[in-house]
């Protein structure tokens, strides 16, 4: 019953690939209006490259703005049965289609949490964009290209290891269009208790910032004795510029 599901699902969403090259080759993705870039394997490849280094067998991944899913079905690849992926995301469709993504991949490691992940419980509301991985909280600023406004539930990851939700994290990837210091206020207990890696994207109109969201957010984690490494640009010079750094724990082996 459940294959007969995945396949009627695959035949509503006919960008279902499998994705051609890279750490995720194999993998099958329904990708709806995201990026193609997701099937070919090409997506933000130094991000992919940062997860093969951090994740083993066994490990806690959350995903902080999961989007369809291409980082968590990575993860869940690389952690294995013994694992845990838990992707955070407040778009509904974008949850039904990670939800599905695990299914097609018969990963049973992947939980989703259909909210925002911000510095505490509660409810906020979610700006959506015409890009299926730009919504934004509306206390981060409007996306570039808005299509409307949602409440949404919040959760902050320190409430959810706190209250057994989620296991305590490995690595932790961040994703929340201008939201990170909210996420990172949200999960300060757990940074200092557990170590995790911390992956995060930023991004804004132009360079400089980007790069002064980089320096803050990067700030924050210094402050709490992480090491910063950038990583290669992941995306050609355009209107919208995108940057990603890793945060390892000092004196830390991953």
């Amino acid at each position: 019953m459940e294959a007969a599901r995945d396949r009627l699902r695959s035949l509503r969403d006919r960008r279902t690939k499998r994705v051609e090259a890279g750490p995720a080759m194999g993998l099958r993705i329904g990708f709806a209006e995201a990026s193609a870039d997701y099937a070919r394997g090409t997506n933000e490849l130094p991000v992919q490259i940062a997860l093969v280094d951090a994740l083993g067998p066994g490990d806690v991944f959350v995903d902080v703005g999961a989007n369809v899913g291409f980082f968590s079905l990575l993860a869940a690849r690389l952690v294995g049965p013994a694992g845990a992926v838990y992707a955070i995301e407040p778009v509904p469709a974008n949850v039904r289609r990670v939800e599905a993504n695990a299914r097609r991949n018969r990963f049973d490691n992947v939980t989703t949490i259909a909210a925002a992940a911000t510095e505490r419980t509660g409810t906020t509301t979610l700006v959506l964009a015409v890009h299926p991985g730009g919504a934004a909280v509306a206390s981060a600023g409007s996306p570039p290209d808005p299509a409307g406004t949602l409440d949404v539930r919040t959760v902050s990851i320190d409430d959810l290891v706190a209250t057994g939700q989620i296991r305590p994290p490995d690595v932790i990837k961040i994703d929340v269009e201008g939201a990170e210091l909210d996420v990172l206020v949200g999960c300060a207990t757990t940074l200092r208790a557990h170590r995790p890696v911390v992956v995060c994207e930023v991004d804004g109109r132009d360079d400089r910032s980007v790069g002064a969201k980089r320096a803050e957010v990067a700030g924050v984690l210094e402050a709490e004795g992480y090491v910063i490494d950038v990583l290669d640009p992941a995306y050609d010079a355009a209107d919208w510029h995108v940057a990603h750094f890793v945060a390892r724990p000092h004196g830390g082996d991953r």
